[in-house]
């Protein structure tokens, strides 16, 4: 069978894409508010050293974003893989949201909820629903492929939103707010979004002040971080203390080994370092880094 120029050209790239993917899993993705960069970093390497940077994204290098938006992205705060590891959703508390193509480091899709954005999760036909906790609200943006930008958007008011995921065992939408847990239905509607809320559930001790939250799929619960670490069973509605342990920004379970990664403030919201708790190691970025979140690059 003959291959032409063009064919050799995808089959190369084809592969580049997927030994990148391959190198980039089961590393460590962080964004750094010092410099505004999203960041994976090599697990097992010196993390002072640049070729521990395995890949970087930046919103002043993408042409996808223009000039007059780039203080939307001042702090970022989210970093979540989706999409099979193709993509990472991006947002920051100055009110700016992106889907990143990993392959290009460039933004496929732009959102700008505003408010102090903390977090976003994508749905199975490519909408996206990020938190506010300024404003107080999740917000809906319908996309399909080639969008750049929201069709349509709508928005659900939620005390001091931080927190959001999905959940496609039970197709609903979870969050974590100032008092509680809520669970939404999203009617997948491209023309006439709507997000309705289905249950409540009501947090201990009241204001919990939630922050991170992340969906264990295979243990049908919930974690999330606040006034102390929580878990939260999707099946019965049941909470249970997790861990004492307050002001933990961020918190992300390795599927397969367990390793818990979390990042632990040490000034204002921001720390150098990010550690396991159930484990002795941590990693270190060099120049005051202010590193916000921390996520195993992992699906």
């Amino acid at each position: 069978m003959k291959c032409g120029i063009k064919q050799l050209a995808l089959l190369l790239l084809l592969s580049m894409i997927s030994l990148n993917a391959k190198d980039l899993r089961n590393q460590i993705l962080c964004s750094n508010q010092a410099t505004r960069d999203v960041l994976v970093m090599d697990v097992d390497g010196d993390w002072s050293k640049p070729e521990s940077i395995l890949w970087k994204w930046n919103p002043e290098g993408d042409p996808n974003i223009p000039a007059d938006r780039l203080k939307r992205f001042n702090h970022i705060d989210e970093t979540k893989v989706v999409n099979g590891g193709k993509q990472i959703l991006v947002t920051s508390s100055t009110g700016g949201m992106a889907l990143v193509d990993v392959a290009t480091k460039q933004s496929v899709f732009t959102g700008y909820p505003g408010g102090s954005t903390h977090s976003a999760d994508l749905l199975p036909d490519g909408t996206i629903i990020t938190a506010s906790s300024t404003g107080n609200f999740l917000m809906v943006f319908t996309r399909k492929d080639g969008e750049k930008t929201a069709h349509k958007t709508f928005k659900l008011t939620f005390a001091d939103a931080h927190g959001v995921v999905w959940d496609k065992l039970l197709g609903l939408v979870w969050a974590v707010g100032k008092e509680a847990v809520i669970c939404c239905r999203y009617n997948f509607d491209y023309e006439n979004p709507q997000l309705t809320i289905v249950e409540s559930f009501p947090l201990k001790p009241n204001p919990y002040w939630g922050h991170d939250l992340i969906l264990l799929e295979k243990e049908r619960k919930l974690l999330m971080t606040g006034r102390n670490m929580l878990e939260f069973d999707t099946m019965t509605g049941q909470y249970k203390l997790f861990l004492k342990r307050k002001s933990v920004k961020s918190i992300s379970i390795h599927p397969e080994t367990g390793e818990q990664l979390v990042q632990i403030p040490k000034e204002n919201y921001w720390n150098d370092t990010v550690t396991l708790l159930n484990g002795d190691r941590k990693w270190t970025l060099p120049g005051n880094a202010k590193i916000y979140k921390a996520r195993w690059f992992a699906y």
